[in-house]
């Protein structure tokens, strides 16, 4: 049954070992993701005051290392790849120096951004592509995780919602200094080239030129995640007319 899944990867357009990589290096990219959202959630409970946040913040982390669990079986029994994360790998410690530097300031309102709306929409929108594109168990995998995760944006959106109705234009300035360094890095992972080199999480060259071989391409998965923000941003009251322009300045 395992050689079966296995064979299942491979299919007509390049040999089945350069499949393998490819889909390795994709899972390499969201088994990485998925911890650093759950270091993300545990510097969240240490901020929370109230034990049901902490706790609540708590559950969220167990459910990323969940999943970047499920996401390393799946390299194991469908690929016969043994995928571990890299936490300095450039991007992703990018991404969690945010949220630490924001803790340490005791900006809880700047971590929430960072994780529930801005990692986590990325997160539903690029499983979305993938498991799409990607066959059989792997797919499923995938989809199963963005449905999850989206569980997490619509959290994010409630709490936000209450959030902004405070006061919109201090939320909506604080948000656009996040957006600046966050979703910029996000942009970057996702972009043509890599401004900052190698990712550090592929297993030889840049895996988003290949990315077609599979079924689907970076500039499908930018163009998911972004519309994906768009849509939370809209839902929690920021107006479009911003927003619009806040992406339109993002590196492609």
């Amino acid at each position: 049954m395992e050689e079966a899944n296995r064979q299942q990867v491979s299919a007509p357009g390049c040999s089945a070992e350069e499949r393998t990589r490819i889909w390795g290096d994709v899972l390499a990219q969201a088994i990485t993701g998925e911890i650093i959202g759950a270091l993300n959630y545990e510097t969240l409970a240490e901020l929370y005051d109230q034990p049901a946040e902490k706790s609540e913040a708590l559950e969220h982390a167990a459910s990323e290392r969940a999943h970047a669990a499920r996401f390393r079986a799946a390299g194991r029994d469908l690929l016969g790849l043994d995928i571990a994360a890299n936490l300095d790998a450039p991007y992703w410690k990018r991404i969690r120096s945010a949220v630490v530097s924001r803790a340490l300031l005791n900006d809880l309102f700047g971590c929430i951004l960072v994780q529930e709306l801005m990692l986590e929409s990325f997160a539903v929108a690029s499983y979305q592509v993938v498991a799409g594109a990607a066959p059989g168990k792997l797919g499923s995998t995938f989809a199963a995780i963005a449905r999850e995760e989206a569980e997490h944006v619509a959290h994010a959106i409630e709490m936000l919602q209450v959030e902004r109705a405070r006061d919109p234009r201090d939320f909506d300035t604080k948000l656009l200094g996040v957006h600046e360094e966050v979703m910029a890095t996000l942009a970057e992972m996702v972009a043509r080239e890599d401004p900052a080199g190698h990712c550090g999480l592929c297993k030889e060259s840049c895996v988003k030129p290949s990315l077609p071989h599979v079924g689907f391409s970076a500039s499908e998965l930018r163009g998911a995640s972004l519309r994906r923000y768009l849509q939370t941003l809209d839902e929690i009251g920021v107006p479009g007319e911003s927003t619009l322009a806040w992406v339109a300045r993002l590196p492609v």
